[in-house]
C-alpha cells in the first residue's frame, strides 16, 4: 500500500510539472493566459501534497496556494519575453 501511495504521489508531481512547461515563444505577440491546464496542474500538486501529509492534509492547502502563485508568476513572466 505504501509503494502505491508513493508512486501515485510521484505521478501527480511529475504530471503537475509536465503541465506547467513553458510555451514556445513566437513573434506573433500571442499572450498566454492562465488556462485550465494550469488549474489541473495545481490540483495534481495539491493531491500529491495531501498524499504526503495524509492525516494532516490541510497543510497541503497553503502549499498548493504557493504553487498557484508560482505558476501564475511563470505564466505572466513568460508573457514578458
Amino acid at each position: 500500500m505504501k509503494i502505491a501511495r508513493v508512486l501515485l504521489e510521484m505521478f501527480c508531481l511529475f504530471a503537475a510539472l509536465f503541465l506547467i512547461q513553458p510555451y514556445i515563444p513566437s513573434h506573433e505577440g500571442f499572450v498566454h493566459t492562465f488556462n485550465p491546464t494550469h488549474w489541473i496542474a495545481i490540483a495534481l500538486f495539491g493531491a500529491a501534497r495531501a498524499l504526503r501529509w495524509r492525516e494532516r492534509w490541510w497543510i497541503a492547502l497553503p502549499e498548493a496556494a504557493a504553487f498557484r502563485a508560482f505558476v501564475m508568476a511563470l505564466v505572466f513572466s513568460h508573457n514578458l519575453l
